[in-house]
């Protein structure tokens, strides 16, 4: 209701959003992005979850390291071409990866500054023919 009513003003709504969250199926993410593009967004923030020290969900995952599924670098890239292909045509992406301090960095250290990552996300999606929306309905 909140974002039909900040839309309906005029007012541009963003969305962020942590693909990989714990009990969230890779279909689950897929189908949030056929869902997102029925809402009156007009950006999108993603960027993958990552496991950071001290944190309760750290503590989670030492317990049971099958908590969470982290993605792998080419797992993230190949999984975020599909997501994209599966958006509104006209959603601005503001983002696509997140990166914390080291020191505070459990998983997954990708060892990639956002523009890196944004050039082999690029490269990925040019060399399979994906281009945002090219699954959208």
């Amino acid at each position: 209701q909140c974002v039909h009513a900040l839309a309906a003003r005029g007012i541009p709504v963003g969305v962020h959003l942590i693909l990989g969250l714990p009990g969230e199926s890779r279909q689950q993410m897929l189908a949030s992005a056929a869902e997102l593009s029925r809402w009156p967004i007009t950006t999108l923030k993603l960027h993958q979850l990552q496991l950071i020290k001290d944190t309760t969900l750290a503590r989670q995952v030492a317990e049971n390291p099958d908590f969470v599924q982290l993605f792998s670098l080419d797992e993230y890239i190949a999984f975020l071409a599909q997501y994209i292909a599966r958006l509104r045509p006209d959603i601005v992406l503001d983002r696509f990866v997140s990166q914390s301090p080291k020191e505070y960095l459990i998983a997954p250290d990708w060892g990639l500054k956002n523009f890196e990552f944004t050039h082999r996300l690029d490269n990925y999606l040019r060399s399979h023919g994906i281009c945002q929306g090219s699954l959208y309905r």
